[in-house]
């Protein structure tokens, strides 16, 4: 079929399927009432119209009434036929020239901006701002006048929701009883198989260099030492900060922890009721857990497949980057603050650590470390047999450095240890 006929046969089924609304019996009880709406005014005006009015109303009701010339044709294959008539088309056009139709679109796109001014367009959205709001404010003030119908907008939504994952459950039905798990696979990864990886590694590529140009262009726009991302953001934080009640923040924060126990507490009761989901969650474990150990082994693996020179230069390449500085102040930072707690409130930390240790059932912990402790050091023996005399020699060397003691304090330690463990001879 050349192009003419395919053009000539999309406008015959193009034809039908239009015929088929207007003969529809929606659209002819929209056309009468229409047609009523339009004589009952133009019948308003007196003199003749009105004598001429009902008649007009009787025959425009008789030929649009429904089911009088009702649609006889099937309006959805129609529309069947045209959308595959309409490919066949396009497929026969890219035949000839893939980009056939670039050309057409672009003169389009272009006129369209050409001819349309966006600064105003602009101005418009930035001046409606006011009316906007005003006219959600007046929505809001109208709507709540009626809370039921609040009510009914909300059930309205929930409604469709319950449809809506009803409807998913009957799509996913068919492929639970019909589909095996091979063929299964075999439609849904063959989706992936079919990606473009080309493509995919492009877009990628340029969401990196644009990430890059960003974070470059801020760094050369910087001013006082400081990235223009940081001082736009900080700007924005200076401005929202003071408007957001601390207070509230803090309850809110709160509530969304309780929230979270709550989640724990209903999961946990309802687990206990459903004692066979906590069994089948503790026999699994073992199953869940040794593919993330296999993944993770396999990446390890990678750093000893590579070459061993360049690996190092790599790993030295990123110590370097290490802001060693900064990390020095992070934990003196640390420190400086639980010094000054301590100092303000001495308390705080030993009755913290009190309580919970008070809390503890010493009779299970006795226990559990009578067996755990000497199955450990049997199960650990052929590992501590090889390690024990390089950590014993490291710890005789903190306990009496053969260099001599770096301060009388440490040496005043060192003695105090021999008195408690009862051993004589001094230092040797």
């Amino acid at each position: 079929m050349n192009t003419t006929e395919s053009r000539d046969q999309i406008s015959q089924i193009s034809a039908r399927v239009i015929a088929d609304v207007i003969r529809s019996a929606g659209t002819k009880t929209l056309l009468v009432e229409v047609a009523d709406n339009l004589i009952s005014s133009w019948g308003q005006r007196g003199g003749i119209r009105a004598r001429l009015a009902p008649s007009i109303r009787r025959i425009v009701s008789k030929y649009l009434r429904p089911g009088r010339h009702g649609s006889k044709g099937n309006m959805s294959a129609d529309v069947g036929r045209l959308l595959t008539e309409w490919a066949r088309k396009v497929n026969a056009d890219h035949a000839g020239d893939q980009v056939c139709h670039a050309q057409t679109r672009g003169e389009i796109i272009h006129t369209f901006l050409a001819n349309t001014d966006f600064g105003e367009i602009r101005e418009m959205v930035e001046n409606s701002e006011e009316c906007a709001l005003k006219t959600v404010e007046v929505f809001n003030e109208s709507l709540w006048k009626y809370p039921a119908k609040v009510g009914s907008i909300l059930g309205t939504l929930l409604a469709a929701a319950n449809t809506g994952v009803r409807s998913t459950r009957e799509v996913l039905r068919p492929i639970e009883k019909n589909v095996s798990p091979d063929l299964l696979a075999d439609l849904l990864l063959s989706l992936l198989k079919g990606l473009n990886a080309k493509e995919v590694a492009n877009l990628v590529t340029s969401l990196c260099e644009l990430t890059r140009r960003l974070h470059t262009g801020s760094a050369l726009l910087s001013r006082g030492g400081k990235p223009l991302f940081q001082i736009y953001l900080t700007e924005l934080l200076e401005e929202a900060l003071p408007a957001v009640d601390p207070v509230l923040l803090g309850k809110a924060k709160i509530a969304l922890a309780e929230d979270r126990a709550a989640v724990a507490s209903a999961l946990a009761d309802a687990l206990s009721r459903n004692p066979d989901f906590i069994l089948e969650i503790v026999s699994s474990y073992g199953a869940v857990t040794t593919p993330l150990i296999t993944g993770a082994s396999r990446k390890v693996r990678l750093l000893e497949e590579v070459d061993q020179g360049r690996l190092a230069d790599a790993v030295s390449r990123g110590l370097s980057d290490l802001d060693t500085y900064e990390i020095a102040e992070l934990i003196n930072t640390a420190i400086r603050i639980i010094n000054t707690v301590h100092e303000e409130r001495p308390d705080i930390i030993p009755s913290l650590v009190t309580s919970v240790v008070n809390s503890i059932d010493t009779e299970e912990l006795k226990t559990a470390s009578q067996w755990i402790i000497p199955e450990a050091v049997e199960a650990l023996r052929p590992v501590t047999a090889e390690v024990a005399p390089a950590v014993i020699r490291g710890l005789c060397e903190i306990l009496a450095p053969e260099g001599g003691f770096e301060s009388d304090e440490h040496e005043e330690a060192f003695k105090t240890l021999q008195a408690r463990l009862g051993v004589t001879g001094g230092i040797q």
